[in-house]
């Protein structure tokens, strides 16, 4: 009589439980990966948008340390209509008109620049502010009032139609001494929040950045996966073959045992 294998060795439908426990197993360490991919990359791309706010924050602050500059006037920089200076148009000695340039406007001079050269956008806003175009959108809006619960950063995505996926970060500007020759009219002292300065990037660059290292990790833990599963395969073939020749080993063993007792009974007789 032959002896059955064990049944999960011998039945060959019990390996199944294995190649869906491999399966997760694999699954949730590519979705992990994967994770740490697209995080890092987002920390990036937000760590990039913060250097961005802080090099415009340093030029405002050289700006107003030296109350405005002048430029030439021409078709891109024209008087700023909402700066109330007495000095806001001058000529200089050789007849060229001048306008003085506060921080705002420069920051928006800086953000058309950057919007044509790079596609990224510098947004001053604030709740209460001067020039209408600097309103804040619904997302700088919320933004703004967490500045407010000394809240100092923003970051977050939104979708486009033009741009499509789009990063957003937003660090407040608190008011300094120089601040308070333009704005001192509005009520601020030192130390509060007067608005803040939008970083808007389109994120689809990055996204393509990132794809190599996600291709990688899918490449890597689909050839990890298949490659354990034949190795795990042919190691429980090879157990289920042996265990099979065992066992049939045993049943002649076990033959040849019951053919000796009833030969040796027969001589007896």
């Amino acid at each position: 009589m032959q002896t059955a294998a064990p049944g999960f060795v011998g039945n060959r439908s019990n390996w199944l439980m294995l190649l869906l426990l491999w399966t997760a197993v694999v699954g949730w360490s590519l979705g992990a990966h994967i994770n740490d991919i697209r995080r890092h990359n987002q920390e990036v791309v937000s760590e990039g948008a913060r250097n961005m706010f802080r090099m415009v924050l340093l030029t405002r602050l050289w700006n107003s340390e030296h109350g405005g500059v002048y430029v030439p006037v021409n078709e891109s920089t024209q008087p700023n209509l909402y700066l109330k200076h007495p000095k806001r148009d001058i000529t200089d000695n050789y007849g060229r008109a001048l306008t003085l340039v506060n921080p705002a406007y420069m920051t928006r001079l800086i953000s058309e620049l950057a919007k044509q050269d790079e596609g990224v956008i510098f947004h001053i806003t604030s709740l209460n502010p001067l020039n209408p175009q600097h309103v804040a959108d619904n997302w700088e809006r919320v933004a703004l009032e967490s500045f407010e619960k000394c809240i100092m950063e923003s970051t977050g995505f939104e979708t486009s139609e033009r741009d499509g996926l789009r990063h957003r970060y937003m660090a407040p500007l608190i008011v300094v001494d120089a601040c308070l020759k333009c704005h001192a009219a509005q009520g601020y002292r030192i130390g509060d929040v007067r608005g803040g300065i939008s970083v808007t990037q389109r994120y689809e660059p990055f996204q393509a950045a990132a794809w190599p290292s996600e291709r990688q990790a899918y490449i890597t833990h689909a050839l990890i996966y298949l490659f354990l599963i034949a190795l795990a395969w042919w190691l429980l073939e090879q157990l289920r073959r042996r265990w099979l020749e065992l066992s049939n080993k045993i049943s002649e063993v076990e033959t040849a045992r019951n053919e000796l007792i009833q030969s040796e009974k027969l001589a007896s007789l």
